[in-house]
């Protein structure tokens, strides 16, 4: 193994010099045995156990890699005048952080292994409780992170520049990344990415992102769109069940999902990713609650309902990032001025006021025709 522990703390096989009086001293950071320093002509400089004994915790590569990790993190930190702290330990959560910076109270945690929805915000909770933020920075194993749900509900932040980001570092390929503007896009998860050297070039980006960044836009063509209606019309025929319920809603309304109005794929078929599935079938939802009823008049009490409703159906938790609602509350609003702007309905004092109906497609294939033919501006 590349890493050993002297008096708790973490050395590095690389930088040790085999000074013969820490040798004796020297301990596996799994078991916590007596570990010997070896180098040769034809052999990297390594610890392996005295006892030549089998140790559970630290015999895969990517406990290797963790550690690792950690050490850049520390040495980096310090060469950026930062106090660093490997190992942590907070007695009053009973937790042991990865990398601990005193000022301004953070927490770094190296995540290189798999870890579930609830033990993460179960953490990250913890250290909230304490006043300490904490940065989970992702191994290779998460690399596609930002191309999941579950992996943007777990491990992504927000920022008003960047938007939804995660923050990768490969202790393979020794360099920093992050996944920013995270967004859906016809039903696909898209995002922008950088790579970096070092912390503090990653540091500096975070907090003074490059005003060419506002450029940085996806625009969903009609062509993804037909791709997104192919896949769930795939899915349906296959009888998958992501989206039966929808299908279920729309047939007792006497509709086709799939031939739901194009204002349903959204103003440029994009958006946050707060959906537990695709903003299609939120939008989808909002439409038949509004318009496939005999009331022409919606009440802003009515409203706020059908909101906290729909929240409640499609909302998608994050472990870092607070009051998620309110990005459900700014894409209601917005959709709902995208009807209003689309002739569809108007506001009044007490509410919405119903003008026309949204056209329905009857099936995949008029709609996908309509698309191909007419080529309509999706609003």
């Amino acid at each position: 193994m590349l890493i050993a522990m002297i008096n708790n703390q973490l050395v590095n096989a690389a930088e040790f010099k085999g000074q013969k009086n820490l040798a004796n001293r020297l301990v596996c950071p799994g078991c916590r045995q007596t570990v010997i320093f070896k180098r040769g002509k034809y052999r990297i400089p390594h610890f392996s156990h005295k006892s030549n004994r089998i140790c559970g915790s630290f015999s895969e590569n990517e406990s290797q890699a963790h550690l690792q990790g950690k050490l850049t993190f520390q040495r980096q930190l310090r060469a950026m005048a930062t106090e660093a702290v490997l190992e942590y330990y907070l007695p009053t959560i009973e937790q042991r952080a990865d990398v601990y910076l005193p000022s301004p109270k953070l927490i770094l945690e190296y995540q290189c292994s798999p870890i579930s929805f609830a033990e993460l915000s179960r953490r990250t909770a913890n250290y909230q409780s304490l006043g300490i933020d904490v940065v989970w920075v992702l191994g290779d194993h998460h690399l596609n992170a930002a191309k999941r749900l579950d992996g943007v509900a777990k491990f992504a932040r927000f920022s008003t520049q960047l938007g939804f980001y995660i923050i990768f570092y490969s202790a393979k390929n020794q360099q920093f990344r992050i996944d920013f503007q995270i967004r859906e896009v016809a039903g696909k998860l898209t995002s922008h990415m950088r790579l970096f050297k070092t912390l503090a070039e990653l540091k500096r980006f975070i907090d003074h992102p490059p005003s060419a960044l506002q450029q940085y836009s996806v625009r969903a063509t009609n062509s993804a769109i037909l791709h997104q209606l192919n896949r769930i019309q795939r899915s349906i025929v296959l009888k998958n069940p992501t989206y039966l319920d929808m299908v279920t809603r729309c047939y007792q309304r006497r509709k086709v999902f799939v031939g739901c109005p194009l204002i349903c794929h959204g103003k440029e078929g994009e958006g946050w990713p707060i959906f537990r599935r695709t903003a299609l079938c939120w939008r989808v939802w909002i439409v038949l609650q509004l318009f496939t009823s005999s009331n022409r008049e919606i009440s802003n009490q009515e409203l706020n309902q059908v909101f906290k409703q729909s929240v409640q159906l499609f909302g998608q938790q994050f472990a870092q990032v607070d009051d998620y609602v309110r990005f459900f509350q700014m894409a209601f609003t917005s959709f709902i001025f995208s009807l209003r702007a689309g002739g569809y309905l108007r506001h009044t004092v007490a509410g919405v006021q119903i003008i026309k109906q949204p056209v329905w497609f009857a099936d995949y294939d008029e709609k996908r025709q309509y698309i191909m033919t007419a080529k309509p501006e999706v609003c």
